[in-house]
Order: structure tokens, then C-alpha cells, then sequence
């Protein structure tokens, strides 16, 4: 699914007007159509439409008519001047005065026949706004934005709820409540707006006709992931594959206190299909670890020799979960980094001890996977939490391009991108929300990239996992730990892989 903003819609429309000849009047009908479907018609018997002067509210007049085509009893307001309805808006105006349909113009003063229609009505659908609007909204639009979440039984809205900076998802002083968005080719990048959540309501997005051809060429490269990415990078084995064929992997995790996340981290890797996985740690950590690991190796970090050699010799390295924020792992990440070639994922206190000390990722751009949550790429990047957390994509971006890393931005819809393709992964819920799901995240993505995956791919894939097995647990589980994901993911991988 791709994610678009108000600017590459205008792009993507004025394209298909130009370039293509797409009459602006067959989107907006194949709009209207599209929106239709979606209008709950067997359920619902009264609607009201609620349409501004702009193409969005053309739609809404379309969509009048065709309520009106299945029986449905419908009243029309218009807000705003007659005179400045857009060029298509009038077409679908016309058509409907053509039709002997009453128009209500909602202008200021007494609104008593819009909110007795809301109030008798099963659906209010919001055309007021489209992905255009930046200005605060005031004055009668803002009287009847308010006057509609006051009074209606359910709001549907189209494209984007009116009030929304598409873009950046700003509430622009007042903002529709919907109970549903049908948005037209793209899920809108200010949907991903933690304050949107209680405005946009279900989002579903729908086609309008354009040809694949065209979205590709105005393609912004933002997606959020589906599972049919998915099932395509998870192969099914080959019968006559042996370990070798999955990747040898090493951890670099725990110390004292922290042996759980070393743990959790191999034996994710393990369960995710790596052919050979083994945890590298302090004779400590080891002890203890390799009682519980029964499918991993373990190796003394003390141990150089051994160590250079096994890592050399590594398609894929996790590092960082639990090892402590200080000069001793710092000097560990440098030294792997100095004696590899393969990729290196950065997790936990492996990215706490590069917070002033970045020319690690500047030496070593192309190969290294970096998992921060907010609080870790705030330190990273010196931009502050809040930040960040309204600009997840660009900061996300702007630092894999800065480093030429992959990011993984973790939080709710999680932000993966490698500077040019970006994915929002939609999976994942608060009953994951306990220790060690980060260290699960690094060992899948450890797997994954040593089994032969893209950096990206590997990260997009292992994040819409973790986070499908916590949804699939949750339906019956108040809390999902670690354990219970790590368990699950071999029946999954299969399922997904069929």
C-alpha cells in the first residue's frame, strides 16, 4: 500500500490530466464509485452529505446520487459560496439540480436544518476538505465541523477527514471524527500522526483507475508493508538444502544482569532459521546461557582467535542487547566492524555507545542495520523525543541517508527505510509492549539477513513477523513475552512460506 502526501497527489493528478488525458471528471466518478462501495448500504437506510466548494465535496455529490440511485433517503448541504464550486463540483451540482434534487446551502447563522438532518440520519459523510487544505479552519466550516461531531450518529470520510493536514497530520484547529476514511489511492502520510488516531477512524484505501504505470512513475517510495510482501521474501526450503544453505550467524549480547536479553536474542535466531547460530559473551554470561541453548553455540569473547575466526566467517552479526553502555563495547563494535564484511545489526547499548561517536557508521556505510526506539535515535540524532515522534519518517530517513544505514525506527508503526524505500509496518499491539521484545526483533532480523535477505528486506520481513505473532497471541493472551513470540515463529515462517 502506498503512502502519499497532498503534494504527490497533486502531482499524481495533474499528471493524468496532462500527460495522460484522464479527464479530471472520470477520476472524480471513479472516485465516487469506489467510495460507494464502501457506504454500508445494506445496514443503513438515511445519509446526509456534507460537501464544501472544492473536488472533495464533488465527490460527495457524486456519491449523493448514487445513494439516491439505490432508494436511500439522502439530504445534500453544501458549505460555502456557490460561485467558487470547482469546475467538476459544478458537473455533479448540476447533475444533481438536473435531477430535481434539493441542494441545502449552509451558510452563517442558524444551522437548525443541518443538525436536525445529522440527528435523524445513520451516516454523515464529510466531503468538506480534501488533501488540500493547510489554512486553519475557521468560521462556518468550523461551526459545522463541530456541529457534526456534536449531533452524528456516524461520520464517513472521504479521502481524509476534513480539518487533517494530509501531510504532516496537524489538526488544522478543528477536525472531523470519523468513524471511517475512504481514502483514494494512497494511506496519507499524516495518518501516521499518533494525535490522528481518534479522527481518521477505519481507513481503507481504494483505487480510482489510474494505471500502474503512472502511481510507479510518481511513486514516492513509502509503503505500508502487507503481507503479501511478505509471503514473496519468505521461501519455502528447498528439499535438498542443508544448514549451510541458511546462514551462520553470531550474537554479541548480555553481561551480568542481562544474561535473559543474550538468551532471548540466539534463540530468536535459532527459531527464525538461521542454519548455525552462536552467542558471543563473557565466560559469565556463557556459563549460564549455554545450559539453556540447546540448538546455539556459545564461544567466550575472551577467546580471540576463536572469535576472529568464527566471525569472519559469518554471513550476519547482532550485536548490542545487554552488553552494557561503555568504552568496552564500543571497542567491541569497532573491532567486529574492523574485522568483518558481512552485515552488522546494531541494537540496545551497541547504539548507545555511538551517541558522540558516529565514524564507526561512517566507515562502514552499506552494511550496518541500526533498531533504535525514540529514546536511542533522540541520542543519535540530538533531535528531541517529540520530535522525532512527529517526524518519524523524515528523521528516519535523513539518517539513512546521512549514514547510508538501514533504520529501524521502533514504536508504533514502526519505520524501516534505507533512505530511498520506506516501509510502515502495520503489526504489533501494547500486549507486546515488555522486556525482550527488542532483543526477539534483533535475533529475527539477524536470521533473516544471514539466510540471504537484503538488509532492508530482511529488517521489513523480521518486523511484520514479530509483530503478526504478537497480534496472533494476543487475541488470547493479556501479556505476550518474548518467550511466547520466539515459540511461535517456526509455525508462522510455514505458513507463510506455503
Amino acid at each position: 500500500m502506498r503512502i502519499g502526501t497532498a503534494k504527490s497527489t497533486k502531482i499524481l493528478d495533474t499528471a493524468c490530466v496532462n500527460e495522460y488525458k484522464i479527464p479530471l471528471i472520470v477520476m472524480m466518478e471513479n472516485a465516487v464509485l469506489s467510495a460507494f462501495k464502501h457506504m454500508d448500504i445494506e445496514e443503513n437506510q438515511n445519509y446526509v452529505i456534507v460537501s464544501g466548494v472544492g473536488n472533495n465535496g464533488g465527490d460527495g455529490l457524486g456519491i449523493a446520487r448514487q445513494l439516491l440511485a439505490k432508494g436511500k433517503n439522502v439530504e445534500v448541504f453544501i458549505v460555502g459560496k456557490l460561485e467558487k464550486l470547482s469546475e467538476c463540483s459544478k458537473i455533479n451540482y448540476n447533475i444533481l439540480r438536473a435531477m430535481d434534487i434539493k441542494v441545502n446551502i449552509v451558510e452563517n447563522g442558524s444551522m437548525d436544518d443541518l443538525k436536525s438532518s445529522i440527528k435523524r440520519s445513520d451516516i454523515v459523510i464529510d466531503c468538506i476538505f480534501g488533501t488540500g487544505l493547510e489554512r486553519e479552519v475557521k468560521g462556518i466550516f468550523y461551526d459545522v465541523i463541530k456541529l457534526i461531531n456534536e449531533n452524528k450518529n456516524k461520520t464517513y470520510s472521504i479521502d481524509v477527514p476534513s480539518g487533517i493536514n494530509a501531510t504532516t497530520g496537524d489538526i488544522l484547529g478543528i477536525c472531523i471524527k470519523a468513524d471511517k476514511t475512504i481514502s483514494f489511492e494512497f494511506y496519507k502520510r499524516g495518518f501516521l500522526k499518533y494525535e490522528t488516531k481518534e479522527f481518521i477512524g477505519e481507513v481503507v484505501v481504494e483505487h480510482i483507475g489510474i494505471p500502474e504505470y503512472i502511481l510507479e512513475k510518481y511513486d514516492d517510495k513509502e509503503y505500508i508493508t502487507d503481507i503479501e510482501l511478505i509471503k514473496n521474501n519468505i521461501k519455502a526450503k528447498d528439499k535438498f538444502a542443508f544448514k549451510s544453505d541458511f546462514g551462520k550467524v553470531a550474537l554479541f549480547a548480555g553481561s551480568k544482569g542481562f544474561i535473559g536479553a543474550a538468551y532471548i536474542a540466539t534463540q530468536a535466531a535459532v527459531k527464525s532459521g538461521s542454519g548455525l547460530t552462536t552467542l558471543i559473551s563473557d565466560s559469565y554470561v556463557q556459563d549460564i546461557a549455554s545450559q539453556k541453548l540447546c540448538e546455539a553455540m556459545t564461544l567466550d569473547i575472551r577467546e580471540d582467535k576463536k572469535v576472529e575466526k568464527l566471525i569472519k566467517g559469518c554471513s550476519a552479526i547482532g550485536f548490542g542487547c545487554g552488553m552494557g553502555d561503555n568504552d568496552d563495547t564500543y571497542n567491541k563494535l569497532g573491532y567486529i566492524l574492523k574485522n568483518t564484511t558481512c552485515p552488522i545489526i546494531i541494537d540496545a547499548d551497541g547504539l548507545n555507545v555511538l551517541k558522540n561517536k558516529k565514524e564507526l557508521l561512517e566507515k562502514n556505510q552499506d552494511r550496518i542495520i541500526i533498531t533504535p526506539h525514540l529514546g536511542e535515535m533522540a541520542r543519535l540524532t540530538g533531535y528531541s523525543i517529540n520530535y522525532i515522534r512527529d517526524n518519524k519518517i523524515d528523521v528516519a530517513k535523513e539518517f539513512a541517508n546521512k549514514y547510508k544505514v538501514v533504520v529501524l525506527l521502533k514504536g508504533y508503526e514502526t519505520v524501516i527505510t534505507n533512505g530511498k524505500y520506506t516501509y510502515i509496518n502495520p503489526t504489533g499491539n501494547s500486549a507486546m509492549a515488555n522486556g525482550g521484545m527488542g532483543d526477539t526483533l534483533l535475533g529475527m532480523i539477524t536470521s533473516f539477513v544471514g539466510q540471504g535477505m537484503t538488509n532492508l528486506m530482511g529488517t521489513v520481513c523480521a518486523a511484520y513477523i514479530h509483530g503478526y505473532i504478537g497480534e496472533t497471541l494476543s487475541k488470547d493472551l493479556y501479556t505476550v513475552n518474548a518467550t511466547d513470540v520466539i515459540n511461535l515463529i517456526p509455525q508462522i515462517m510455514k505458513e507463510l512460506s506455503d
